[in-house]
């Protein structure tokens, strides 16, 4: 759409009106704008004489997957309508580079500077569609969320907890069929009326199927945790999956990335990537709610066979200490020992050989370590990774723990369900690999670095879809939604 010179001034008019006086730094929304539209003196972005463009219905796309507002009855019947409009929308994308900025802890400038080039080098529909992650992991979220939207148009029902009998018929029955339907847990056979409300197995594979995406006890039984899940209407599920889209904007690994490892918190998963291909999945144990895993982008550096364990001071004063004058003798029975600190680093006491009565008094100048063995603490194995925050990923001896469902019970690292396995898909060298599988068998504690850092990305994402396409859904544990 070209301009003319009346029309021209008349954005300088409407900048002013909407952006205040223009100044040389263009740092906020507004001057941004108004550089905007001062250079971009040909075309309009998001409208032409018939309507919204294709860049503009993919703007309105992205917003309303986002959750953001979009005003779609605008007046656009003349020249000027369309351009207070078409300043709108831009508007809006602003707004949400600027809260993509604050998200991903990036310069908004530069993040403005980008969306300006994209205009200047004509390629805004690209922009668009790389301010998400260009990954099946978007796509699949933002298709969830269009399909929520249609279950909105009906009124949720609840249930009660309450255990059923084989063949017992109940409207309540009638109404949980429903609800396991309409979340594609049960599949719609065209039962009659009568059979609708009767309790038999497809309602119970179809409460299972529930557990198991929501990451419940998987028991078919309508207990108190499946009922509250059941309750949460896809209105609230839709805001859920949109914090988590807002979430992707951190997920910075890049589409060629060779091998990565991606751990998502509240799925207590870890999974390793090979060019974009799972290679390997495995359970996670993370921090409790009062000690949580960070999330970080970090790499993966060394892997530690039969490490030493130094717990931190807060550890040993609240726990440790208390076990021990509990259990006398307990630290010693856990192979603790006391490492001297400056001038007698060197110099180590068996904790046999003292009272344990003098511990607490040591301290002062000496280390607890716990010595490798099958008893420590970390296990056979530590991955060192890249961090402020004294995180590590590493073995555990208390391999029961995998099997609950509920897995924050660390005090920040990431215990590894699978440590050996890991191992041997980031050894590049069969030499390396070799030895790592002998260091295991002795007790010494050696050392193995990467050849190539393997990027580490520690996440949290409550919500995504599955390879299968189904909706995955886990509790919001450290409480992270809130914040979006």
């Amino acid at each position: 759409m070209r301009y003319n010179p009346s029309l021209f001034v008349y954005i300088f008019a409407v900048m002013l009106f909407l952006c205040g006086p223009v100044t040389a730094n263009f740092s906020s929304n507004e001057q941004v704008l108004a550089k905007l539209y001062s250079q971009n003196q040909s075309e309009l972005l998001w409208f032409d004489q018939r309507g919204v463009t294709l860049n503009g219905m993919t703007l309105i796309k992205l917003l309303d997957d986002l959750g953001e507002e979009v005003d779609k009855s605008l007046p656009i019947k003349n020249p000027q309508s369309r351009l207070k409009a078409d300043i709108q929308y831009s508007k809006l994308l602003l707004e949400l580079i600027e809260r993509k900025a604050h998200i991903t802890k990036t310069d908004l400038q530069i993040e403005q500077t980008k969306f300006l080039q994209a205009i200047n080098a004509g390629h805004l529909s690209s922009y668009l569609d790389n301010i998400l992650p260009p990954f099946d992991e978007t796509y699949r979220l933002r298709g969830m969320i269009r399909a929520y939207k249609k279950k909105t148009k009906f009124v949720w029902p609840s249930v009660e907890q309450y255990e059923f009998r084989l063949g017992q018929s109940s409207d309540e029955v009638k109404r949980l069929r429903w609800m396991l339907t309409a979340l594609g847990d049960l599949e719609h056979n065209g039962l009659t009326r009568y059979r609708e409300s009767i309790y038999d197995p497809m309602v119970i594979d179809g409460i299972k199927s529930f557990q198991q995406r929501h990451g419940l006890n998987v028991n078919g039984n309508l207990d108190r945790e499946t009922v509250n899940a059941l309750n949460i209407n896809p209105l609230q599920r839709i805001k859920q999956m949109q914090h988590n889209l807002w979430r992707l904007m951190t997920w910075s690994a890049t589409s060629d990335s060779g091998k990565f490892v991606w751990i998502n918190i509240p799925g207590y998963q870890l999974t390793l990537y090979e060019n974009r291909s799972v290679a390997l999945r495995m359970k996670v144990i993370i921090g409790k709610p009062n000690s949580p895993t960070p999330r970080l982008t970090t790499h993966l550096t060394q892997i530690t066979v039969n490490p030493t364990w130094t717990p931190p001071a807060s550890i040993v004063r609240a726990e440790l200490l208390p076990l021990n004058r509990k259990e006398p003798g307990y630290l010693n029975h856990q192979r603790f020992e006391l490492h001297g600190i400056g001038i007698n680093k060197t110099q180590v006491i068996k904790l046999e050989e003292i009272d344990s009565e003098q511990l607490p008094s040591l301290l002062s100048q000496y280390r607890l370590v716990q010595a490798p063995g099958d008893d420590n603490a970390l296990g056979k194995m530590r991955f060192t990774i890249l961090n402020s925050h004294s995180i590590y990923l590493h073995d555990t001896p208390a391999k029961q723990l995998f099997e609950r469902n509920m897995r924050a019970l660390s005090h920040g690292c990431i215990r590894l369900e699978k440590p050996e396995l890991l191992s041997s898909y980031l050894m590049e060298t069969i030499e390396n690999k070799r030895g790592v599988r002998k260091a295991m068998r002795g007790t010494a504690t050696q050392y193995f670095s990467l050849v190539q850092p393997i990027p580490v990305y520690i996440t949290y994402h409550t919500s995504w879809v599955d390879d299968s396409g189904k909706l995955q859904l886990r509790p919001d544990i450290y409480k992270l939604d809130l914040e979006i």
